[in-house]
């Protein structure tokens, strides 16, 4: 960070202040009640006046953080909900001694009415028990509790965007990427997330910050890469998130870069509906040099796969990897991030266009650096000749696989569904 120019460190300031904007976003996809219950325990944290050196308020504190961690109420990988520690007395005794100014609210009959909503939420195991349900058998949508629908069934859902994309002319968008969709009076509607439409007010301060950083782009072609995401942030039409992808795959110099918007669509049962998600980074120009040597390299790996011949592709196409360090990470990117990402999702805009690949390597390091000393190795490994070599390769032999996945694996774009690392958000490492 050190070796940064004064005009790129303020660059990645307006950058990051722009992922700081989108935060509560998250929290609301994650669940309807999610922001409402954060503001509850971060006021009890504040301003609870009873013992604090009590079983029940120790598990509180835990509740509060599992809940910071994960962006809601539910864990980050499992969707299960957290199941609290502290007695619902407690809760309602921290409850009560907070005041309506503490809470947000105008009067004490809706203070009363927002602790028997949220009782249910947090207490009973039977009330939106999972974030993301892909059960069989069951209805998805009903029995999932992420916030990207509501009052709509499966089918409903099914039918409605099957019609959106009969109906499609030209180069298909990811429908339903930036929206919810609700039914109003009998009648389906999609709410989309834009400067005017739902996350309004997030949304604007993510723009204003995002004008502020194009003072500061190392170039006039990060200068059209903002103002194409801010035309995208201000209409929500999903044709302009595609153009911004495109020109966004055209800056490959740049030192620094950065993802901003309603992406991955794990926490979507239905896969349709992208999480807001944010990170700025920087190259670390070191190891970009061993990713960009596999992936000059490409051809040779697709061409040497251990896979029947008919799978492999006769020309690979775009194949572009970097190694940064995150600077500041946002919304489903923290702080369970993933340690390397692959995008555009677009289909069609990877096959004609490529992808960028960046393996984290600040992350993989602090992975790395807090997994030694934990005993694993003394207490699984053969002997310690191994744990000598594991001492000296394991780590640039676990940057490598990653390193492989990311520039190849995406690359060659024959991943099947359900067999990406990267959707599993590091959960090995997790563990």
């Amino acid at each position: 960070f050190e070796t940064l120019s004064l005009r790129e460190k303020l660059y990645i300031y307006y950058l990051s202040k722009a992922v700081l904007s989108g935060r509560d976003i998250t929290f609301d996809q994650f669940g309807k009640y999610n922001l409402a219950i954060r503001r509850v325990l971060e006021q009890i944290f504040m301003c609870y006046t009873g013992k604090r050196d009590t079983a029940d308020f120790h598990a509180f504190v835990v509740y509060l953080k599992r809940v910071w961690f994960s962006n809601g109420i539910y864990h980050h990988y499992a969707c299960d909900k957290f199941v609290p520690g502290f007695t619902q007395e407690f809760f309602c005794e921290a409850y009560n001694q907070l005041t309506i100014d503490q809470l947000g609210l105008t009067d004490e009959g809706e203070k009363s009415a927002l602790l028997d909503e949220l009782l249910p939420v947090i207490f009973d195991a039977g009330c939106l028990p999972k974030r993301v349900n892909k059960a069989d058998g069951v209805d998805l949508i009903e029995t999932s509790a992420c916030n990207f629908y509501e009052h709509v069934s499966q089918q409903e859902v099914e039918d409605y965007y099957a019609r959106m994309k009969q109906a499609c002319e030209g180069r298909p968008v990811s429908f339903g990427l930036n929206s919810k969709l609700v039914k109003q009076d009998g009648c389906l509607k999609e709410l989309r997330y834009h400067a005017e439409g739902l996350y309004g007010a997030k949304i604007r301060q993510i723009i204003h910050w995002l004008k502020k950083a194009t003072f500061y782009t190392e170039n006039y072609l990060q200068k059209d890469i903002i103002q194409l995401l801010i035309n995208y942030y201000q209409t929500g039409d999903l044709r302009c998130f595609d153009e911004y992808s495109i020109k966004w795959l055209e800056d490959q110099d740049s030192r620094v870069d950065f993802i901003n918007g309603f992406i991955e669509v794990y926490g979507d049962p239905m896969g349709l509906k992208g999480s807001w998600e944010g990170i700025v980074e920087y190259k670390d120009l070191d190891a970009t040099h061993r990713t960009q040597t596999i992936s000059t390299n490409a051809q040779w790996f697709e061409d040497h796969s251990p896979v029947n011949p008919m799978f492999r592709k006769e020309k690979v196409k775009g194949v572009t990897a970097n190694v940064i360090c995150a600077a500041m990470l946002g919304g489903d990117e923290y702080p369970a991030s993933a340690i390397g990402i692959n995008l555009p999702n677009a289909d069609w805009i990877r096959a004609e266009y490529g992808s960028k690949s960046v393996t984290i390597s600040n992350l993989t390091h602090a992975y790395d650096m807090a997994a030694k000393g934990n005993g694993f190795r003394e207490e699984f490994v053969i002997d310690k000749d191994t744990c000598l070599l594991m001492d000296k390769y394991a780590d640039i032999t676990d940057n490598l696989h990653t390193d492989l996945h990311e520039c190849l694996g995406h690359g060659s774009g024959r991943l099947l569904p359900g067999t990406d690392p990267d959707a599993l958000k590091n959960y090995g490492n997790t563990i």
